[in-house]
């Protein structure tokens, strides 16, 4: 199976869950990118994150990106819907267990230019539900989000940087 005929899942970091539900750069983008897979999740973790982001896009007055109330509700209630649809019921790695955090603690001292959030991304994807497909089927980690990108790829991770 070549890399364009393979079914893989993708796991959608915050800020592709932002693009994907607001109008912005590299929306389009996504869009035409999420449109040719069969599959594509998020954690609980990167969905509160992504709120958080559409939140402070909608209430802060003096953001240059700001969205409208109603961007901001009905993008809300869509990442929701698309939440309980494709990612509710996947069993999710308990960030707060000491051994789940040392790990990311370790990333994070590893990669320096990452945070907590970036590094639970990556082990997310190395370590989660869908960690077990490998090769041509090997999970995809979608993120706008450079230094992300370059410290999932040096840690063996498919990566589509938007």
């Amino acid at each position: 199976m070549t890399d364009s005929t393979a079914v893989r899942t993708h796991c959608l970091d915050a800020s592709a869950l932002v693009k994907h539900y607001i109008k912005e750069k590299g929306s389009d983008a996504l869009r035409v990118y999420l449109e040719g897979q069969a599959n594509w999740y998020t954690t609980p973790f990167c969905l509160f994150e992504a709120l958080s982001v559409l939140k402070a896009k909608a209430k802060n007055k003096n953001r240059t990106d700001r969205i409208t109330e109603d961007e901001y509700h009905n993008a809300g209630f869509a990442m929701l819907a698309d939440f309980d649809a494709r990612s509710k019921h996947l069993p999710d790695l308990d960030i707060i267990n000491p051994l789940v955090f040392t790990e990311v603690q370790a990333l994070c001292r590893k990669h320096t230019k990452i945070d907590f959030s970036d590094a639970f991304q990556i082990l997310s994807v190395k370590k989660g539900y869908f960690s077990p497909l490998c090769g041509d089927s090997q999970t995809v980690l979608v993120t706008a989000d450079a230094e992300l990108a370059k410290a999932a790829e040096l840690e063996g991770l498919k990566v589509k940087l938007l």
